[in-house]
């Protein structure tokens, strides 16, 4: 696969988590602490706000690298912060 395409994928990847991240603080805003989920929405703002800069600056494998990166830290994240309940 091009790396063009891969980092396009991943980028949709990441703003696919950040949608259902801040979804979910939504969902739960009155019923419970929302607290680590912004956390999360932030890694996931932050690394999508990075993959697009590197991605139109034409650096498609540092894109896909940024996002790997991401789904492995809010990976990490939710295992440290919530266990490994689902």
């Amino acid at each position: 696969m091009p790396a063009e395409r891969a980092a396009k994928i991943a980028i949709a990847v990441e703003f696919a988590a950040l949608i259902r991240i801040l979804a979910e603080c939504l969902r739960l805003y009155r019923q419970a602490d929302i607290h680590p989920y912004l956390v999360g929405a932030v890694i996931a703002a932050l690394s999508a706000a990075i993959s697009v800069a590197l991605y139109f600056l034409t650096k498609h494998r540092g894109a896909v690298a940024t996002a790997v990166g991401a789904v492995g830290a809010l990976i990490g994240y939710k295992i440290a912060v919530f266990g490994w309940r689902l």
